[in-house]
């Protein structure tokens, strides 16, 4: 309750997050409808749902859909009660990969029943682990071969490293100087979320070949500042080429470049530098 991104949220946001907090289940996941918690908190309805959503911006929690009911996740929630069940629907696996507590709990529950699988996992429901790389990177270091120099990769569940804001706005304002300056970044807003997901994603996914494009703090700038570079390459994105109806005075800027609608331009529509 001392954090900043606790204490940047009105009075009435602070008490709904406490109310969040005791109603999750042992892995942090509650039911995220208004009506329910604008009760609970006895707050107005359309309240709740202003509220709920700057808590979500805050990364104090993150919704998800299961069969047009909405949920909630409480990242870092790591209640240690002995778990048993899951009272609600499991998120799907981004919403949860960077919180290694609530990956460990998730897996072993997932394992258990369909019931509890997360939504789009491929996990098995007979009580043996999975075959997929999720679990068996769970698996202790014996799993690795014995050979005297084995290739050791990157587990799915090693943390990220922390988001370089500064570093990527500066490669940013080198590499694309004629696009707007960033000079507004507040911590947990919009914009620093949105650059946060964007790092994640640079450091958990993998290109055609199944190799990540960054495993480090070092190798994520390096992949940042080429994509920007190819960013520079594409007519569309510089205003090289007219714009459309209503669109003449748009313009591309960091939180288009860290969207995914900015990543399929830049990745599918533009040629590879060489």
């Amino acid at each position: 309750m001392e954090s900043e991104a606790v204490l940047s949220l009105p009075v009435e946001g602070r008490w709904l997050f406490v109310i969040i907090i005791l109603s999750a289940d042992d892995v942090g996941l509650f039911e995220a409808t208004e009506f329910k918690l604008a009760r609970r908190a006895d707050v107005n309805r359309d309240l709740a749902g202003k509220l709920m959503q700057m808590i979500a911006d805050a990364d104090l929690i993150r919704l998800y859909m299961v069969d047009g009911k909405r949920y909630g996740f409480v990242p870092k929630f790591r209640q240690r009660l002995q778990i048993q069940t899951s009272k609600h629907p499991l998120p799907p696996r981004e919403i949860y990969q960077d919180d290694s507590d609530a990956l460990n709990k998730i897996n072993k529950l997932a394992t258990r029943s369909t019931v509890g699988a997360p939504v789009g996992s491929s996990l098995t429901t007979d009580g043996q682990p999975p075959e997929s790389e999720l679990e068996l990177e769970l698996e202790p270091e014996k799993k690795v071969s014995e050979s005297s120099t084995p290739r050791r990769r990157r587990k799915a569940t090693d943390p990220v490293p922390s988001c370089p804001f500064d570093e990527i706005v500066a490669t940013y304002h080198e590499v694309l100087p004629e696009l707007p300056s960033v000079r507004v970044m507040k911590a947990g807003g919009p914009r620093h979320k949105a650059i946060a997901e964007f790092w994640r994603w640079v450091l958990t996914s993998t290109r055609n070949d199944g190799q990540r494009r960054a495993t480090t703090t070092e190798q994520g700038l390096a992949w940042i500042r080429h994509y920007f570079g190819r960013a520079s390459d594409n007519d569309f994105i510089m205003a090289r080429e007219p714009r459309g109806a209503g669109h003449e005075n748009w313009e591309a800027d960091i939180d288009y470049l860290c969207s995914e609608r900015g990543m399929r331009r830049v990745i599918e529509k533009t040629k590879e530098r060489t």
